[in-house]
């Protein structure tokens, strides 16, 4: 039997996939009693995904917890790279840029203000900013945006069902969502709710990142309510192993964000 080959350019012809697991988001415990959300909860739902394949955690703001505080946990429990949603109407900007958050996600429709003041406020700190989509037409409004920065350029494009308003889940509106990023941007995709595995497949062959969790998708298949995000994670974490897009280490994670530790 040949052995695998451990050269750097056969490595390169089949790259990675950063495994991002959104744990919680905005749903309500008393309706999902399986939810991580306490800063304990989260920190414990993070270290059973980062051992089963995740490397990024997606946290958004919620009225009932505090974000530095679960940003904490999850830094003394996982050394996954954490990244938090950064909107207006949420905690004050200056709570989320110095929450220790290595990264924030600003909504492309965000106002400019909000979104210059982000921007700045994340490069005084060294932190990155990614850009989430929901919509086709706002792909044009981040190359716009992007066509000056120097680093990295990455984008967190959200799909829906078809009775959304935003990008619908198949193949054919990923392609034209990839077709549309600014040169050289890398992506991360999540497909919400019934379109969650049909994106994770189509992200895969792609070759673009997945992101999985309760935050997104409450069942793991028609009827059958998900476990815990572990479960989720380890889905992606199999299929991407089958689709030789093997899951990357934090490590690895960080140079392509451009972040430094």
């Amino acid at each position: 039997m040949t052995a695998p080959s451990t050269d750097p350019a056969s490595s390169r012809a089949r790259p990675g996939t950063i495994i991002t697991v959104a744990v919680t988001g905005a749903h309500a415990k008393a309706d999902v009693p399986a939810l991580p959300v306490g800063s304990e909860e989260v920190a414990a739902a993070a270290a059973s995904c980062a051992r089963v394949g995740a490397s990024v955690i997606d946290l958004e703001p919620r009225h009932d917890t505090s974000v530095p505080d679960v940003v904490a946990a999850v830094h003394n429990r996982t050394d996954l790279v954490v990244r938090v949603a950064a909107y207006a109407r949420s905690e004050t900007l200056t709570t989320l840029l110095d929450s220790g958050a290595e990264v924030l996600t600003c909504p492309v429709d965000a106002p400019e203000d909000f979104v210059a003041a982000l921007r700045e406020g994340a490069r005084a700190r060294g932190i990155a900013v990614h850009h989430e989509v929901r919509e086709l037409g706002q792909l044009d409004t981040l190359r716009v945006r992007c066509a000056a920065e120097t680093g990295p350029v990455h984008a967190v494009l959200v799909f829906g069902s078809a009775v959304d308003s935003g990008m619908h889940g198949d193949p054919e509106t990923l392609s034209r969502a990839v077709a549309r990023l600014p040169e050289g941007a890398s992506y991360t995709v999540t497909g919400l709710d019934d379109t969650a595995v049909p994106m994770l497949l189509a992200t895969l062959a792609t070759n673009g990142h997945v992101r999985v969790g309760m935050a997104d998708t409450l069942e793991y298949s028609p009827g059958e309510p998900v476990r815990d995000n572990a479960q989720l994670v380890a889905r992606a974490a199999g299929v991407a192993k089958i689709a030789q897009r093997l899951p990357l280490s934090v490590s690895h994670v960080r140079g392509v964000f451009g972040l430094s530790g």
